[in-house]
């Protein structure tokens, strides 16, 4: 716990403990951490991620271990419609701004989700003076635009385009999970003078690689309900969003379908946006070997993410140096051969590629990857050496260890 003179550091998210999204746990555990350094508060919303979130009974104000949390009373209406999730955004951010206006903090830390909380962190610097940190999970207005959702040229992209520029224009430190992300941030920034490009900082997200093991099918009490043992099964275990590429593999195992490989499967464990409209694809293409499970609890966690034999990780080619996906790093805990179905040059491909722990498939090339799906069911040899590469890229690079290092160093440098 930090000393009683330490300086407070605040978390400005969204999403928070108990919850279980991505998002909620990374900044729970390191606002967790920083705490024996800081002083640590977070300022989230009220639990809304799965519906079932909303049923979760909450203090407005409660420790979570060396944690001051204090929730606010922001919407929760329904998140996969677009416009209740502006709603959303809009009540969650001016509620922020305003409980900022009454507080005291040495520096705020505020993550890109939703696109319009770093806003409340300028303001506070504004009027205050108080430095923010400005951690980017996902860049705007690049991916609704990247997604056609947004006209480039459109009012609202251009005055949300000048907007974000202030953010970074004005944040004391910058935060992207990877080198394509920053490449493309200070591509965007190149042209203006009052950037400063030294203030970005590069420090990936993680995975406890103490929760997440790799488990042996046989042993993995999941496999065996779902009767993963008996197929080479390849995993997508997380959010089914606008932005993600499962098609390209949904459409390999049809390939491998209609090869006569009935022992290649795909398993699509997660809720989201895109659900329902890949179900209705799978069921028109007449696919048998793909599976749809709603979202698992995190205590078995440690079971569904092994319980496969490779891992998709899918990103559509268009938010390529927008984000990162947070599959990667559950992937290579698992021990597991990573597809990495995303753009070229993303930051999934690059590590892919570095780490020789799995293999690049560009989206739409479902032939290439219904090679290689084939290819790794028919040597074991060849998933070992793979899934064990990934495990050793986890270890050496993506623990929670190396990012709270990075974290610390970065916050010493401002306060």
């Amino acid at each position: 716990m930090g000393s009683r003179d330490a300086k407070m550091l605040t978390f400005l998210t969204e999403y928070f403990y108990p919850e279980e999204s991505s998002t909620a746990q990374l900044l729970t555990e390191l606002a967790v951490e920083l705490s024996e350094s800081y002083d640590v508060s977070a300022v989230t919303n009220l639990p809304n991620y799965h519906d079932i979130d909303q049923h979760k009974a909450v203090s407005k104000r409660e420790r979570h271990e060396d944690v001051s949390v204090r929730r606010l009373r922001g919407t929760r209406f329904d998140k996969d419609s677009l416009v209740l999730r502006i709603v959303n955004w809009l009540s969650f951010t001016l509620l922020t701004t305003l409980h900022l206006a009454r507080r005291q903090t040495d520096v705020l830390l505020v993550v890109s989700n939703p696109p319009i909380l770093p806003f409340a962190a300028w303001v506070k610097k504004r009027v205050s003076g108080t430095p923010y940190v400005y951690l980017i999970h996902d860049m705007y207005p690049d991916m609704p635009i990247g997604l056609g959702i947004l006209s480039e040229d459109s009012l609202i992209a251009r005055i949300w385009e000048r907007g974000m520029r202030i953010l970074y224009r004005d944040a004391d430190r910058i935060v992207v999970l990877g080198g394509s992300m920053e490449d493309r941030l200070v591509e965007k920034m190149g042209a203006d003078a009052g950037f400063d490009p030294e203030k970005v900082s590069v420090i990936p997200n993680w995975e406890d690689e103490e929760f997440i093991q790799p488990m042996a099918k046989t042993k993995n009490e999941f496999a065996a309900e779902q009767g993963t043992r008996e197929k080479f099964t390849v995993l997508y275990s997380g959010n089914i969003g606008r932005f993600h590429e499962l098609k390209t593999v949904i459409d390999a195992i049809d390939i491998l379908e209609k090869q006569g490989r009935e022992d290649i499967e795909l398993l699509i464990i997660g809720e989201g946006a895109r659900k329902e409209e890949l179900i209705q694809y799978v069921t028109e293409s007449d696919v048998k070997n793909i599976r749809f499970l709603p979202f698992q609890p995190r205590d078995r966690l440690p079971e569904t993410l092994t319980c496969a034999d490779a891992s998709l990780v899918g990103i559509k080619p268009e938010m390529e140096g927008m984000c990162v996906s947070s599959k990667l790093y559950s992937s290579l805990a698992a021990g597991m051969p990573v597809l990495a179905v995303v753009g070229e040059s993303d930051e999934v491909a690059r590590v892919v590629r570095e780490e020789s722990c799995g293999e690049y498939i560009s989206p739409s090339d479902a032939e290439k990857a219904a090679k290689t799906i084939a290819l790794w069911a028919d040597n074991p040899a060849e998933v070992s050496r793979y899934g064990q590469n990934a495990r050793t890229a986890l270890e050496n690079n993506y623990t929670k260890a190396h990012a709270v290092e990075a974290y610390e160093s970065l916050l010493s440098d401002i306060i």
